[in-house]
This record gives structure tokens, C-alpha cells and sequence, in this order.
């Protein structure tokens, strides 16, 4: 048994005891090719669809400067001035129309053929907190308001509007209960964004 064990050994490792190693080539390494040319040339931008649409888009709507300058003098409410904030809720208040309002019928779509949609300028306050604190009470009473900051001059003051409704009858509706218990000549506008 240990014969056949040796014989078998010898058969496997006799090719590589007796026969000579493999010569291969030799390594040569060629030299590093040249960098290749890459155009550098500017490439042209490419072709932008917007400005195309964009002139063919109805201008977006404004409120005239003017009318705008009107509504935030007749809603100023100094800082130092108390506001009583006995404003009757929502609901009672469009039901209470008054008989001084009329229908305006203005159309939802103007000739722009943009949606119109009206608010409700009660307050112009130089203060964010007193700004917070007229729209969180007019929430609460169930009006849908809000405020924008926007600068005049080097003094950024904060508009309260109440809407946006595209019923401007809806606003003109509940505007004299608001004007009385705010002290204010509050105005409608149209509203943009």
C-alpha cells in the first residue's frame, strides 16, 4: 500500500521535479501615450422654452399703486392705539348683511382671463406681534386672515387681510362690522400672491 501511495506522488510531482520552467516573454512597458485633445470650446446654452411661454402668459394682476397707498392709510393702526377686538364671528356676520351692501358682479375671470379673487384689508401695524395677535383673533372668530409684511420706505409694516374670496359681495357683506369694532376704513382689494 505504501508503494502505490509513493508511486502515485511520483507520478504527480515528477513533471515538475524534472522539466524546466517556463521562459516567457519579457515585460516591456511602451512609454505613456500622449494626453489626448479635448475641445475646450464654450458650449452653447441650451435651448430654454420659458421665455417663449412666459411672453405668451397674461401679465400678473396688481393692485394700482395708488389704491394700494389709499388702503394702507385708511387700516394704519398705530402702535400705541388698543384695539378692541369685539369682532362679531364670521358666521353672524355674513348673515347680518347689511343693507347698504350691493351685489358687485365683477366676473371671476378678468380680461386676462385670470381668476379674480377678492380680500379684506382691515389693518396696516407696524409690529409682526400686534400683526400675530389681530389674526389669531380674527381666526378664532372664524374669519380666514392673514398677514404680508411689505416695505415702505426703510419700515417694513405688515397688512391684515381677511379672504381671499371671489365673492366680492361675501366681503362688503361683514366690511361694516369690522371697520366699527376695529376703528378702522378697511378696504377691498383684489388679491395677489
Amino acid at each position: 500500500m505504501g508503494t502505490l501511495v509513493l508511486i502515485a506522488l511520483g507520478i504527480v510531482f515528477w513533471p515538475l521535479i524534472v522539466t524546466a520552467p517556463d521562459v516567457r516573454d519579457p515585460i516591456v512597458l511602451a512609454p505613456i501615450p500622449e494626453a489626448p485633445l479635448v475641445d475646450r470650446t464654450p458650449i452653447s446654452t441650451p435651448k430654454s422654452y420659458q421665455a417663449d411661454v412666459e411672453a405668451q402668459l397674461p401679465n400678473a394682476p396688481t393692485v394700482p399703486e395708488a389704491e394700494q397707498v389709499a388702503a394702507d392709510d385708511n387700516t394704519f393702526i398705530d402702535d400705541s392705539a388698543s384695539i378692541q377686538f369685539d369682532v362679531p364671528p364670521a358666521a353672524e356676520a355674513v348673515a347680518a348683511a347689511s343693507s347698504e351692501a350691493k351685489a358687485h358682479d365683477t366676473g371671476l375671470i378678468d380680461d386676462e382671463g385670470l381668476a379674480q379673487f377678492w380680500v379684506l384689508q382691515v389693518a396696516t401695524l407696524a409690529s409682526k406681534a400686534r400683526a400675530t395677535e389681530v389674526v389669531s383673533n380674527l381666526k378664532d372668530q372664524g374669519y380666514k386672515a392673514f398677514y404680508r409684511p411689505f416695505k415702505r420706505g426703510d419700515e417694513t409694516l405688515f397688512r391684515v387681510q381677511i379672504g381671499p374670496n371671489a365673492e366680492q359681495e361675501r366681503l362688503q357683506r361683514f366690511r361694516p362690522q369690522i371697520d366699527k369694532a376695529l376703528g378702522v376704513e378697511s378696504e377691498i382689494l383684489r388679491y395677489t400672491q
